[in-house]
């Protein structure tokens, strides 16, 4: 009887720590006694720009490590392109007094797995990694909801290259 009592406790603690939280709304950071309003599209933007910056780095890294000729050339093509909209994300972030984090752990861990995958079966690894980013991402961009134009249109933009990316990569294999 205690013990069904301890795992039904246990499993309402689970449930209730496990509530998602809106990205809505403003959300309040502190910081050594300060606190100051972090907008719903300050959080996106840094999670766009961490997104971009995974994929600057995964392609050129596929780009010297993969052996399909065509895959590579690719990668080599829009590279511009996301460094580009990189840019313009970072701009507009400046623009509009956001500040800019660095790459986030899970992109950075992997970059990490990426960059030590071996040579040999590397295309495939490549693949699964970047599809399975892409996946992520579209869904990410589409459930956020911005209001700001210029966030607007570059989230349009993003949204686009991702898209057109999904749709070579879903041919591959």
């Amino acid at each position: 009887m205690k013990t069904n009592f301890l795992l039904l406790l246990s499993a309402f603690l689970l449930l209730s720590c496990n509530n998602q939280t809106s990205t809505d709304k403003p959300a309040t950071v502190k910081t050594s006694k300060k606190s100051k309003m972090v907008s719903p599209e300050s959080a996106f933007t840094n999670e766009q720009i961490s997104n971009l910056e995974y994929q600057i780095e995964a392609f050129k890294i596929g780009a010297e490590k993969l052996s399909d000729p065509e895959l590579k050339n690719y990668l080599s093509e829009h590279l511009p392109e996301l460094n580009q909209l990189l840019s313009e994300y970072k701009s507009t972030a400046i623009t509009n007094n956001i500040e800019i984090n660095s790459i986030s752990n899970n992109d950075q861990e992997n970059l990490y797995k990426l960059a030590m995958a071996d040579t040999k079966g590397f295309d495939n690894i490549f693949i699964m990694y970047y599809k399975d980013f892409l996946s992520k991402t579209i869904n990410e961009i589409a459930d956020h909801k911005i209001e700001d134009q210029h966030f607007y249109a570059l989230k349009n933009k993003y949204g686009n290259i991702l898209y057109a990316h999904k749709l070579y990569f879903d041919v591959l294999k």
